[in-house]
């Protein structure tokens, strides 16, 4: 036992893959193992001196098994498969959240930064490696299972140069995936929102036209009541990440307008709405005396008569003519909200693009090696619309390891004859179907969203008279508005209510117009 292999056990079947691994990591404190082409990593929660440039020199050269299991073995595999096909290729890292999977992407792409990199290239390693610290500040958070968990997908692609000999990293782009936007505005008990807002909280000193208080005077960072993360600055990882702007060629006047908008969504998440309706009518109201509303105004030079009137009224077109109606006080909250949303995903894209700009060298790359860094699969006490496209992501990967590492291998040992009792694995293509194929979960809640009356309640019971005939879909034992999914990690209970919202994702046409009118360029640019 302690084989440095999975597929060398006498019986590969779990207690034995568990056993195996627990030798590994408490007797010998190994935290790799390969499973045939698979390298398996547990998460020591503690930082290794196993990832120093003397290792990186040790992996390079050699095939994967002749040294002990690493993620740079596997690096070093991709990378010599790319020097000697010249072909594409990429390296999934999952797992479930916590598990670990944004470090490892970050060393595999440290790896690659090393090999492929020459003296005149390490300001290209430079920008690859300080693109980590700016997509953990603005796309990372604290949640309950992982201190610093990635809230958004990243399929990062290492330029190579397959003209000369030795392939050498030119650049990078990378591409993102379904951004936590509901985490602007929202956090459960125990969690943060993303880190950029704390480390700005902590760092105001540099801003002080910004205005900015303590991070517990802002409804957007106070909701989940755990504001501070064990043996983290906020104020030094700050530094970090302005550090890292510069390294990636963001202009100061860049730097000084993201901090801006960044600053601005704290104070709208501030300003105070009222229930002013009598009896008759929900109406809504701000006072001209608002603070926040104030300050939101003028950091970001906006009309703040048109910004709190647009944020209690609505405008419905009717025939010729436009109707304004006044809306309750949770309409309105929730028009706040989701401009707070809208704008900081606007801000999280325009970095992501600026990023991307001053990582391309602008020659022609002809090969890539990606390395896609997604959610792990959650399951929560509350599981939302975030849990169910995370999982459902996760789904498609899980299918797409089957595939791979069971169906295409055995398919090719029956074609080459040899003589092989087929493994009857689990093919999740069932669970997929229940989301993804017509009259599915994903198809239904489209319908419901057209719907002039649509809701959260009418949508789950449409979902348990259509997909009760899917063996992978059930009907919680208590209650009405949930629904369970038996996925292939785990049975998960989604609660309804905000799925129709969310998957809308609408914002008020009126509120956004006040932006682009803005007296701030960058605003306008970015709306």
């Amino acid at each position: 036992i302690g084989q440095n292999d999975l597929t060398a056990l006498s019986y590969l079947h779990e207690p034995d893959v568990l056993y195996n691994l627990e030798v590994r990591f408490k007797e010998r404190q190994v935290i790799y193992t390969y499973c045939g082409i698979v390298l398996v990593a547990i998460n020591p929660y503690q930082d290794l001196p196993i990832y120093g440039s003397d290792i990186i020199r040790a992996y390079r050269g050699h095939s994967m098994g002749e040294l002990e299991p690493h993620i740079f073995a596997v690096s070093e595999e991709a990378y010599a498969k790319l020097e000697r096909e010249k072909s594409n290729i990429s390296i999934i890292v999952s797992g479930e959240s916590g598990a670990g999977k944004t470090v490892s992407a970050k060393y595999a792409m440290r790896y690659f930064a090393a090999v492929g990199g020459s003296e005149s290239e390490t300001q290209i390693e430079r920008k690859v490696l300080a693109s980590s610290p700016i997509m953990e500040a603005i796309g990372n958070a604290k949640t309950t299972r992982n201190d610093n968990s990635s809230r958004f997908g990243k399929f990062t692609k290492l330029l190579f140069n397959n003209e000369v000999s030795m392939m050498s990293l030119t650049g990078a782009t990378m591409q993102t995936y379904l951004l936590e936007k509901s985490r602007v505005v929202f956090q459960a008990p125990g969690e943060r929102n993303y880190h950029i807002f704390y480390q700005l909280c902590a760092g105001r000193e540099k801003y002080p036209e910004l205005m900015l208080d303590h991070q517990d005077k802002f409804k957007f960072l106070n909701q989940g009541h755990s504001p501070n993360i064990a043996k983290v600055s906020d104020a030094e990882e700050f530094n970090e990440t302005l550090k890292a702007l510069v390294t990636l060629g963001f202009t100061p006047g860049e730097v000084d307008n993201i901090m801006r908008v960044l600053a601005g969504i704290l104070h709208l998440g501030n300003i105070k709405i009222t229930d002013s309706g009598d009896n008759d009518q929900e109406t809504s109201a701000i006072s001209s005396n608002d603070i926040s509303l104030s300050i939101l105004s003028d950091i970001l030079k906006l009309h703040k008569a048109d910004l709190s009137h647009w944020m209690t009224t609505r405008q419905i077109e009717s025939f010729n003519e436009n109707v304004l109606i006044p809306i309750s006080k949770s309409m309105a909250e929730a028009a706040r909200d989701a401009l707070a949303k809208h704008l900081y995903s606007k801000v999280f894209h325009f970095i992501v693009q600026t990023v991307n700009r001053n990582l391309m060298s602008g020659k022609n790359e002809d090969t890539f090696i990606g390395v896609l860094d997604i959610y792990g699969f959650e399951t929560f006490e509350w599981n939302s619309f975030e849990q169910f496209s995370i999982n459902y992501a996760n789904e498609k990967l899980q299918q797409q390891f089957n595939q791979h590492v069971f169906k295409l291998e055995q398919e090719n040992y029956l074609k080459e004859g040899i003589v092989w009792t087929m493994i009857d694995f689990y093919d999740n293509q069932p669970c997929i179907d229940l989301i993804e194929a017509k009259l599915g979960i994903l198809d239904l809640l489209d319908e419901e969203c057209r719907m002039p009356n649509g809701s959260d309640a009418s949508w789950v019971s449409k979902l348990n008279e259509k997909c009760t005939k899917y063996k992978h879909y059930d009907k919680p034992r208590f209650g009405t508005s949930a629904f369970l999914i038996k996925h292939f990690s785990d049975t998960v209970q989604y609660e309804s209510q905000g799925f129709l919202e969310k998957n809308r994702d609408t914002v008020s046409k009126e509120l956004v117009s006040v932006i682009q009118q803005s007296d701030m360029d960058f605003c306008r640019h970015l709306i």
